[in-house]
């Protein structure tokens, strides 16, 4: 039942939104293309459908705030954010022409080692910013990574949808007992309701990398409890043969700064992001 958020196409929303069509439906809301007028900007609106409104209008403010802190040229830029007169919570968002990454892998299921880099360092750096800026995004995973076309292999990082905004109320938004993120790509202090920091996420773009290099997830399983007590538990499997040393290393350095702290992760893994940009 997607209610009225299955908006018409012509109808306008916060009386400045022209519906043009559908790019999406989900279970929590809808997205669609609009015309944001009078300046004619094309943008991509999403809007919650209003049976679970009500519960996720914190979440929704809660990711609203978190991409407006950010100004990346790897990160989703917001341009509006509000609740129309009828109630319907909307957010305006700039309009991305490419594919997401989990349809890219679907299609081509392992990706050469060099796009590899060259995606994962644009995700390095929106991430590098997010965290000086106290935000964490905490769902880093392909279907959160665009690959727009504007460039090639430009990355745009999605769905601040359950962002943490640090030394804020944010944390009293998540109840206890309730993980936030996807099984797959969770760091295990996430499933095991510890402190999350910056090296939350690059362990699940550490996951992704190890995703895009091998065509496959590194622990699979037959439910989302055995997969996060894998990511708990089980030791890092290894990467084949034909991904090049040089990834190899980078892939245990990760590990090395996930293991010395948040100031050596900040200081490590983003600068070397950085590093192998000027480099290629």
């Amino acid at each position: 039942m997607l209610g009225d958020s299955k908006l018409k196409p012509g109808l306008r929303l916060g009386g400045k939104y022209e519906v043009i069509d559908t790019l999406g439906q989900g279970a929590m809301g809808s997205v669609f293309r609009a015309i944001q007028h009078p300046i004619g900007r094309h943008v991509a609106l999403k809007v919650l459908h209003p049976e679970v409104a009500a519960g996720l209008a914190l979440r929704f403010d809660r990711e609203a705030r978190a991409i407006s802190q950010l100004h990346h040229p790897n990160t989703i830029t917001l341009i509006d954010y509000g609740t129309d007169d009828d109630g319907k919570l909307f957010m305006a968002t700039e309009l991305l022409s490419g594919e997401p990454l989990d349809q890219i892998l679907a299609n081509q299921r392992r990706l050469p080692p060099q796009r590899v880099i060259r995606i994962a360092r644009q995700i390095a750096a929106a991430l590098a910013e997010a965290h000086a800026k106290g935000v964490l995004h905490r769902d880093i995973k392909p279907s959160n990574i665009f690959i727009s076309d504007i460039a090639e292999d430009h990355v745009k990082v999605l769905d601040f949808g359950i962002a943490k905004l640090l030394d804020t109320e944010a944390a009293k938004l998540t109840r206890v007992g309730f993980i936030c993120g996807t099984p797959e790509y969770m760091p295990p202090e996430q499933s095991m309701d510890g402190k999350l920091d910056g090296r939350s996420d690059l362990y699940a773009l550490g996951v992704m990398m190890w995703e895009m290099l091998q065509g496959r997830l590194p622990y699979r399983s037959g439910s989302p409890l055995n997969t996060v007590t894998k990511h708990q538990t089980a030791p890092i499997p290894p990467l084949h043969a034909r991904v090049p040393l040089t990834l190899g290393r980078i892939r245990l350095q990760g590990h090395e700064q996930i293991a010395r702290g948040p100031s050596a992760q900040r200081g490590g893994l983003h600068r070397r992001a950085r590093g192998r940009r000027r480099r290629h």
